[in-house]
């Protein structure tokens, strides 16, 4: 058994505040008689943690670039690295601060700066799935088999992921965040967010306008139902009555109609999740002493806490949970075979389409008509999804099926080469994903046919993305381990479950 350590990094951007953290993560490579070579991440250990800076912003609607990349280049000098040191890790920007305006070129640009190898996604459901394990939440459910709900509460969303055995089963996401509102120290409002103001109407969301005036009672008034509604909705048919409306502040929802899993606990985790160990405010002053309601929507959820028949308490990690997530919980790995062409990585952001290997006929010609037609409807849907965007490659081909025979891979190589050609005829890239341990033999024989096409082949296995994820692709580390980000937006199903929608993008583990 072989072991080694890569290094991996994890930026959230916040509506309120600015997290990175480093994370070693230990590969560990295995094989058995005869079996072929497996890698696997068997442990993950924070190595530095930044301190939380409040997220820079110009003019309220632009994210401040240039400051932020100052500051993540200096803590890459606090931490000891250079970018070039990095190989997996993600950068996510959460809450209101997704919606800014330079959002989208911000991480971008982020990503391209901070090392080899780092993912950029952004999303409500992503940052719930993303909190739950690394506030502990997860893993608790996972080692006690119970439904754990974590909300993880930061300035601008209240973002909540159920968890049974460790596996998601539910995220929602709601208008519910400690800087939803921004005070003077007198009470005036210099900030109140549309969505609050909305909720509140008609009872006196005039004084919520910038510029208006609150008293300590009302400002406690209002987050009593912020923290009463949010406890309420999460908490299931044995949670407290409904409280006026808190649908409305839903960001992300349910699928409509389905009651949300019944937690068995209730995690809080985010900035306003550790402003509950601290002593409630008793004033205007003390509430505003970071500019915002966070203290005492924070003193409102322990006070809910008391009357809540449901356990609820602070997450074991609270401010540092999205982005311990972020860091720890983003990479997997490829490498029981592979087959890469030089210069053909790193990719990122390539969207999967999945082809079910229908099984072998034992007619050859036969054979070769199913595989041909289960890869044209697959290349077909690809190229309909996603070939408005010019991008090389446009899609990731994920072949679901078990290992083939060596005539069968043949095959294979022949109608994929056939079909990505019609598909994608100006693509210079093909990336084709196994879930079975054949990429390099099959690698081999697609570069032998698109040789004179002038493709690179990038072809990995022990993999197995869903229909609609986001890929990205690192260097190689070694020569049989590539590391990969697999990015999903979390949609709801029946019964409670989770599965990704084709097209939408978004980021998981």
């Amino acid at each position: 058994m072989e072991e080694r350590w890569i290094t991996s990094v994890g930026i959230d951007l916040g509506t309120s505040t600015t997290k990175w953290i480093l994370s070693g993560l230990k590969v560990v490579r295995s094989s058995g008689d005869g079996a072929l070579p497996r890698v696997a991440i068997t442990d993950r250990v924070i190595r530095y943690a930044s301190e939380l800076y409040p997220t820079p912003l110009k003019h309220g609607s632009e994210i401040d670039a240039e400051a932020l990349i100052r500051l993540m280049a200096a803590e890459y000098g606090r931490a000891g690295i250079t970018p070039e040191g990095i190989h997996s890790g993600a950068v996510i920007i959460t809450g209101e601060t997704a919606a800014k305006t330079n959002a989208g070129e911000l991480i971008g640009r982020l990503a391209r700066g901070a090392g080899t190898f780092v993912a950029a996604a952004a999303g409500a459901d992503l940052e719930a799935l993303l909190a739950g394990r690394g506030s502990g939440a997860a893993d608790y459910s996972r080692r006690t088999g119970k439904m754990v709900v974590n909300v993880d509460i930061g300035g601008g969303t209240a973002n909540a992921a159920w968890f049974r055995s460790g596996e998601l089963t539910a995220s929602a996401t709601l208008h519910i965040g400690g800087r939803l509102i921004r005070l003077g120290a007198d009470g005036e409002v210099l900030y109140a967010a549309e969505p609050l103001r909305r909720w509140l109407e008609p009872e006196g969301a005039g004084a919520l306008r910038a510029g208006g005036r609150l008293d300590f009672p009302a400002l406690r008034e209002i987050c009593r139902r912020m923290a009463a509604g949010l406890v309420a909705y999460i908490g299931g048919p044995h949670g407290q009555p409904a409280v006026g409306g808190i649908e409305a502040l839903l960001v992300s929802r349910p699928e409509p109609h389905k009651e949300l899993p019944v937690p068995e606990e209730i995690w809080i985790s985010g900035g306003v999740g550790a402003l509950m160990r601290a002593d409630p405010p008793a004033s205007l002053q003390e509430t505003a002493r970071y500019g915002d309601i966070g203290p005492l929507l924070a003193a409102m959820l322990r006070e809910e806490a008391l009357a809540c028949p449901v356990p609820l308490r602070p997450a074991e990690q609270q401010e540092r949970a999205t982005v311990i997530g972020v860091g720890t919980q983003t990479t997997e790995l490829s490498g029981a075979t592979m087959y890469l062409d030089a210069g053909a990585l790193p990719l990122r952001g390539v969207p999967a389409v999945v082809c079910g290997l229908p099984e072998e006929h034992a007619s050859e010609a036969e054979d070769a008509a199913g595989l041909r037609q289960s890869l044209q409807a697959a290349v077909k849907r690809g190229a309909s999804l996603y070939g408005a965007v010019p991008a090389d490659p446009p899609f990731a081909l994920v072949l679901r099926g078990d290992c083939c025979s060596y005539r069968r891979l043949q095959r294979l190589a022949a109608e994929v080469t056939g079909a990505y050609a019609s598909a994608a005829p100006d693509a210079s890239v093909l990336l084709v994903v196994c879930e079975s341990d054949m990429a390099k033999a099959l690698g081999q024989q697609l570069a032998r046919r698109s040789k004179d096409a002038g493709l690179r082949m990038v072809c990995l296995d022990q993999l197995r993305p869903e229909e609609g994820d986001y890929l990205d692709i690192g260097l190689p580390l070694g020569e049989e381990l590539v590391p990969v980000v697999r990015r999903t937006l979390i949609f709801q199903l029946e019964g409670g479950g989770t599965d990704p929608a084709p097209g939408k993008e978004g980021g998981r583990e």
